[in-house]
């Protein structure tokens, strides 16, 4: 079984059919088991509140979807120690650094859309996924 840490910037593409929602969706209805940081459903609801573009009930209902979706999380104080080290370090935000920690910690690829958590990930000796 593929074992993978999804970043807020995939989920949200996801959400509001971005380039390349189609593979999110994909791996979602997979068999793939993919974690992510308890604050993800936060991250993305403000993105999908930063976009102007989408009507307040749309909105609401992404939102909705988005908070049935199953994802596991495995928080822990080594990982937040370690997530704030590597923020430190690559000078990234906590949040981002976050779910570069979750996949160093279990030794898992990271999925992200994000150039600069992605090139923090690859120093920190996380693995992108599909690279």
């Amino acid at each position: 079984m593929v074992e993978l840490v999804l970043d807020a910037s995939v989920l949200g593409a996801f959400f509001l059919n971005e380039e390349g929602w189609e593979k999110v969706a994909e791996i979602i209805e997979s068999d793939t088991k993919f974690y992510t940081p308890s604050f993800w459903k936060f991250e993305v609801a403000n993105a999908i509140w930063k976009n102007k573009g989408i009507p307040e009930e749309i909105g609401k209902e992404i939102v909705e979807r988005l908070w049935k979706l199953r994802i596991y999380g495995e928080e822990s104080i080594k990982w937040v120690k370690e997530a704030f080290l590597i923020s430190r370090k690559y000078n990234i935000t906590f949040y981002d650094s976050s779910y570069i920690a979750m996949a160093k910690i279990m030794e898992i690829p990271l999925w992200t859309k994000d150039t600069l958590q992605a090139k923090a990930a690859i120093k920190a000796g996380v693995s992108l996924w599909g690279k």
